[in-house]
């Protein structure tokens, strides 16, 4: 059998359908970030993203501080050596 497999199936490697330019999707500048069950009340939402709120503000403080206590470990070991 000497047949061309392309004959008999087309060009499978062609890219159908839509142009070119669409090959790529766009992402939704208006996507949402957060996802709230609707089975929460209105108070436990609102209770939730202070919690949340509260907690991100938490972590910063702790990195702030674990830097800054770096920091001092640093200048105590530049100290040490110079005695």
């Amino acid at each position: 059998m000497d047949r061309d497999i392309n004959s008999l199936y087309g060009n499978v490697f062609e890219t159908m359908g839509g142009s070119p330019q669409n090959k790529v999707s766009k992402k939704d500048s208006n996507k949402i970030n957060s996802y709230i069950p609707s089975d929460m009340s209105t108070e436990d939402q609102r209770s939730l993203s202070k919690l949340f709120e509260v907690n991100r503000l938490l972590k910063k403080e702790l990195d702030e501080t674990k830097r800054e206590l770096e920091k001092t470990k640093q200048l105590l070991v530049k100290e040490k050596s110079k005695k």
